[in-house]
């Protein structure tokens, strides 16, 4: 499959590669460029940058919608030869890719296809020590049913190193093969590179949920330690931080090391803080001792030096049970959480 006579790139969505690609390109990515992208990924920082003023400084052409299978613009951007890519969760029903030439509409998937669909995908990996990954290029065809599942027309494998700890590690080190990636594929198009269709092995799929952390960031201190380490990793910079319960109030935990116990550790002394001093808070857990170096409340206000040696972190049973059933996604809108219709103990 060749891409002949391409006069055009219009890339949708939003993310930290987007963003990235921009400033490193300074929006000359060796064809003309508009974008279409929605409020919540035009005002997100960056860095202490937002995308607006990113797209702002080098004069970069967008649109801001609010439905991109809606969106009057788009039809008017669209042209027999031009070439779309998403970057981001966004939905195409059937109806919008058929506005483009057959093909002609793309899903740039930095995950390890078809294994890690859906969202969250570094905090994923961390929780199960997962350091395969690939860059794929994968065509839309529209509609749920085929949502993540259409032909790959590039990829790229790669392993990641393993001294990475948190997601933001991971987003930093693929970052640079992300935007060579692109580009190389933008030099094929020009070139009129011969693209051979690659279909994805359903038999090696899997799905994990995207996560919200203040819901889904909550610690069951029942688990070994490794796990809970993991699990405080998985949910670190450029997230809040894991979330455990002190005194009645919600707490964010990040900036974890995973140390031997001294002694043999019961259960019941999992999430017991066993000593506060300079170097952090040691908490016992379940096969291993934990040092936490960073403990915000919920207004993100460094409250280390109130946790005492003998308080305890813990979670309430009908909390705990709310992060594993409730689902949520992300739309042009923001935060959607599902399941509110479940019968529960508790209120949401």
């Amino acid at each position: 499959m060749k891409y002949k006579n391409i006069e055009k790139i219009i890339l949708i969505g939003g993310s930290f590669l987007l963003a990235e690609l921009i400033k490193k390109t300074k929006g000359k990515i060796g064809l003309p460029l508009v974008i279409f992208t929605n409020p919540r990924y035009l005002n997100e920082d960056f860095d202490g940058l937002t995308l607006k003023s990113i797209l702002n400084k080098y004069k970069i052409k967008y649109y801001l919608i609010s439905d991109i299978n809606n969106d009057k613009n788009l039809a008017k951007e669209i042209t027999k030869n031009s070439l779309a890519i998403a970057m981001g969760s966004w939905f195409f029903e059937k109806k919008t890719v058929k506005k483009f030439s057959k093909n002609h509409l793309l899903d740039f998937m930095s995950i390890d296809l078809p294994r890690y669909r859906g969202g969250a995908h570094h905090s994923w990996r961390i929780m199960h020590q997962n350091y395969q990954s690939s860059i794929n290029l994968q065509i839309i065809k529209g509609g749920q049913e085929t949502f993540q599942k259409g032909e790959v027309i590039k990829r790229q494998e790669f392993i990641f190193s393993n001294n990475l700890i948190k997601p933001v590690d991971f987003y930093n080190y693929s970052l640079k093969k992300e935007i060579n990636f692109f580009l190389e594929f933008i030099n094929d198009i020009k070139k009129a590179k011969n693209f051979v269709l690659q279909r994805l092995d359903e038999n090696q799929s899997s799905h994990y949920p995207s996560l919200f952390t203040k819901l889904h960031g909550l610690i069951d201190w029942s688990w070994q330690g490794k796990d809970i380490y993991l699990f405080i990793n998985a949910f670190d910079d450029p997230y809040s931080g894991a979330n455990a319960y002190w005194q009645g109030q919600k707490i964010y935990l990040s900036d974890c090391q995973l140390l031997p116990q001294p002694e043999a550790y019961h259960p019941f002394t999992s999430g017991l803080v066993v000593r506060q001093n300079k170097n952090g808070i040691f908490v016992a857990t379940i096969g291993n001792l934990l040092q936490i170096k960073k403990v915000l409340d919920e207004k993100g206000r460094e409250i280390f030096k109130k946790i005492k040696a003998g308080d305890r972190f813990y979670a309430p049973p009908t909390e705990l049970l709310k992060s594993r059933i409730l689902k949520v996604s992300y739309d042009n809108n923001g935060l959607k959480i599902h399941n509110k219709d479940l019968k529960y103990e508790f209120n949401v």
